[in-house]
């Protein structure tokens, strides 16, 4: 067994390492993503049929859609709190929302922000698609999530 020395004084048997013949292939960033595949299965398949939005864009999806396209930022001064101690004074803050006449004024006190805001989209999102409560069309619905 010959051993071959190494400038760094490192030793390898020359017998483990394969002579090679081809030479050494470049490394190249291949980005390797494809576009999803189309479901062909009917039963899988998603239908949007309404949508609801609360965001800084806007509270509704025309507003939310034409602040998106034009590039305006949702960002600003933070005004609900003082925010002097902290090393960041600005933040992507809702304003303008209110949950009247989507969420009752008794659960709307017990409610989070973020709460109020996704029962508000979600409602909105059920207006749209003519779901509203007391629809003939909401006792169609069937809601089948897995567990």
């Amino acid at each position: 067994m010959q051993t071959l020395v190494l400038p760094d004084a490192v030793a390898v048997a020359a017998a483990d390492v394969p002579p090679r013949t081809q030479p050494l292939p470049r490394r190249v960033s291949v980005s390797m993503a494809r576009a999803p595949r189309r479901e062909s299965d009917p039963k899988t398949r998603v239908v949007i049929t309404g949508m609801g939005v609360v965001s800084v864009f806007g509270n509704d999806v025309g507003t939310f859609y034409d602040r998106l396209l034009v590039g305006e930022s949702g960002a600003g001064h933070i005004d609900r709190f003082d925010a002097t101690g902290f090393s960041t004074c600005f933040a992507a803050q809702i304003r303008g929302f209110s949950s009247e006449g989507h969420i009752d004024s008794k659960s709307d006190r017990r409610l989070d922000d973020c709460q109020r805001y996704a029962l508000v989209a979600a409602r909105k999102a059920l207006e749209s698609a003519g779901l509203a409560l007391g629809s003939r069309a909401m006792d169609k619905i069937d809601l089948d999530a897995p567990a």
